[in-house]
């Protein structure tokens, strides 16, 4: 097992000494300076030896049955992942509100988070180094490029206990709109986030223009443009979680999300202007 210490300023490396003196097996590699996702896992590939390679995030818990469930499925597939429950887009807002969740897989073929490659995968395509936020979904869509097969197991669910400060998701949303407008370019695949955004795109465009021809007011159009935030972060809180059996929670994940989502959206739009280089150290 290797352990990648991303630059971290915590006690990481500290923690993973002590395990190391009862598992002989456990390995760290240490990046002096934070380099980002991409990069870690990248090293994490590239110190081992074994045929199959596995990554899981320090904010995932994996059930038990979980590599004998991804390795048998490696017998038809190049790369295979479990669902994380609650995704991170949402993780903030289940940990504060605690709705009941919706059981979906992400927009790519495999998630980075808990994917298990056979090693001949990762070499034909590996992890870009350069990549620090969205550097799965890069890594998904290449390897299809490539003709390699990937799938999410849709019963394997695996639990995400990120622990980001409502304040930090906010920032991660920021930095995940600019990248999300990046790989639109990229990779030229529309998603139902890009349809998003682009509809929020026009309806600020649009507001702008009543205001400079003085049809409508400042405020009217901040209103409109509130409003529609708002309903595309209740679309986003749907597609999430589900009202029943615990409504009032359900309630209150409406309530907190529109600024994270409003976070991202702004983000998009910064991402038309800087298509790659976002840098993210949290």
């Amino acid at each position: 097992m290797v352990v990648v210490d991303d630059g971290s300023q915590d006690s990481t490396s500290e923690i993973v000494g002590q395990f190391q003196d009862h598992h002989s097996n456990l390995r760290l590699v240490r990046l002096e300076i934070n380099q980002g996702r991409g990069a870690a896992r990248r090293a994490g590939q590239e110190s081992t030896t074994t045929d199959l390679i596995g990554f899981v995030d320090a904010d995932i818990v994996i059930p038990p049955d979980w590599l004998a469930r991804c390795s048998s499925e490696l017998l038809a597939f190049d790369a295979v992942s479990g669902i994380a429950l609650p995704d991170g887009d949402c993780a903030v807002v289940w940990r504060i509100s605690k709705p009941t969740l919706r059981r979906r897989p992400g927009s790519a073929e495999i998630t980075g988070n808990n994917v298990l490659f056979s090693r001949e995968a990762l070499s034909r395509v590996s992890f870009d180094v350069d990549s620090q936020l969205g550097e799965d979904f890069r890594l998904a869509k290449l390897m299809v490029r490539k003709g390699l097969r990937l799938t999410t197991i849709s019963d394997l669910v695996v639990a995400h206990r990120e622990s980001k400060t409502y304040f930090e998701a906010v920032t991660w949303m920021w930095y995940s709109g600019i990248d999300a407008t990046a790989l639109l370019f990229e990779f030229r695949i529309v998603r139902i986030p890009d349809l998003a955004w682009l509809t929020w795109t026009v309806g600020v465009i649009v507001a702008v223009l009543l205001v400079a021809t003085r049809f409508v007011g400042v405020f009217a159009a901040l209103v409109a443009v509130a409003a529609l935030t708002i309903m595309i972060s209740c679309l986003f809180v749907g597609s999430r979680f589900v009202p029943r059996p615990r409504p009032l929670r359900f309630l209150v994940a409406l309530v907190i999300s529109p600024p994270l989502i409003l976070s991202y959206l702004t983000g998009r739009c910064v991402g038309l202007f800087r298509r790659r280089g976002v840098s993210y150290d949290g």
